[in-house]
């Protein structure tokens, strides 16, 4: 099945070479997803990622007339993502926030510090509890739609949830200084 793969590449690869617009898409939506999720975790942040996104596909397209099929197009092009991310990290920026948290236009401060503060103490809990807590504090999704996402019963998140906000409230008390 994946030699078939491959030569579906090939062929799209072909087929953009000889200016077939269709076959540039194809090939974005094929990988778009994966390259998003890739760029995301070396960088921290979707905005980034993005933007990075635009890049690699831009550098592959341009560079594809030298792709010289020693790998897979996957491959090649996530060489290019992790290229581009290397990059971008390399940009000076007028203010660097940790993990990603860019200020917005009103921002104050205090704000700014206690966005920093939340995610350095969110990134110190455990994987599970970091999740919990992004799709049910952040995304809003119901205890009961998180549940079916991580394939546990109703009051199995609902108990991991009160423990990963407890943890939260304790890495945040440690971060400022304070006694829980």
């Amino acid at each position: 099945m994946e030699h078939g793969r491959e030569n579906e590449e090939a062929r799209l690869i072909a087929r953009f070479r000889a200016g077939d617009m269709q076959a540039v898409e194809t090939l974005f939506w094929r990988y778009a997803d994966s390259v998003l999720a890739y760029a995301t975790r070396l960088l921290g942040n979707r905005t980034d990622a993005e933007e990075v996104l635009s890049d690699v596909f831009l550098r592959a397209f341009e560079g594809c007339m030298g792709y010289r099929a020693e790998g897979t197009f996957k491959a090649w092009l996530f060489r290019i993502a992790r290229n581009c991310c290397i990059d971008r990290l390399r940009q000076p920026r007028l203010l660097r926030l940790e993990d990603g948290v860019e200020p917005v236009q009103g921002d104050d401060t205090a704000d700014i510090e206690l966005r920093v503060a939340v995610q350095r103490a969110l990134k110190r809990l455990p994987e599970e509890y970091q999740t919990v807590l992004l799709l049910c504090d952040v995304e809003e999704f119901t205890a009961k739609e998180v549940a079916e996402m991580l394939g546990r019963s109703v009051p199995s998140v609902k108990g991991m949830l009160y423990r990963a906000r407890t943890a939260l409230r304790d890495a945040l008390s440690e971060e400022w200084g304070e006694e829980a």
